[in-house]
C-alpha cells in the first residue's frame, strides 16, 4: 500500500503526493516548438517527511525514447537530495508551493533545472532549462493533473 500522507499536512513536499498524469513539451534553444510527450507520475513516501519515491514514466523521453525513473528522495527539512543508477537531484521548498532542482541526469546526459509551481492543489507546471556540454540544450514546459490525491485514513 502507498503511503501518499495526509492532504492537509503543509510539510514540505506533501503537495507532490499522488498519481499525476502530464504532458511534456520540448522547446530549442530559440523557442521553437519541437515535440510533446505523455508523462506519468506516481508519488508516495517511504517514510512521511523523511523520503519519498518518484517514479516518472515518460512516453518519449526527448532524444532518449521511452524512460522510466524510479528514485528514492530524501528529505532534511525544506532540503531534498537523491543519488542513483539515472541521476544526482538536489531540490529546495522555496514557498509551500514552489520548488526548485538541479538533477544531473545520467540518462540524457544533461544538467537539468526544473522549477515546479503548484497552480492549484491539483495542477502542477514544472519549467525545465536543460543543458548540454555548458551550453542550453533544450527547454521544457511540464503540465500535470493529479488524478488521485491523498485521502486521510
Amino acid at each position: 500500500m502507498k503511503n501518499y500522507g495526509d492532504p492537509s499536512s503543509t510539510i514540505p513536499y506533501q503537495c507532490f503526493m499522488g498519481r499525476w498524469e502530464g504532458l511534456c513539451k520540448t522547446f530549442s534553444p530559440r523557442g521553437e516548438f519541437i515535440e510533446a510527450a505523455a508523462v506519468h507520475m506516481d508519488v508516495y513516501w517511504n517514510e512521511v517527511g523523511k523520503s519519498w519515491h518518484l517514479m516518472e514514466d515518460f512516453e518519449n523521453l526527448y532524444e532518449v525514447g521511452k524512460t522510466v525513473f524510479h528514485t528514492d528522495i530524501f528529505v532534511e527539512g525544506k532540503y531534498c537530495w537523491a543519488v542513483s543508477d539515472q541521476l544526482s537531484l538536489e531540490g529546495t521548498e522555496l514557498t509551500p508551493f514552489n520548488y526548485v532542482f538541479v538533477i544531473d541526469s545520467k540518462v540524457s546526459n544533461t544538467l537539468v533545472f526544473n522549477n515546479h509551481y503548484f497552480l492549484d492543489p491539483n495542477t502542477r507546471r514544472i519549467i525545465t532549462h536543460k543543458l548540454q556540454n555548458g551550453k542550453t540544450y533544450v527547454f521544457q514546459i511540464q503540465d500535470f493533473v493529479r488524478i488521485q490525491q491523498p485521502w486521510r485514513i
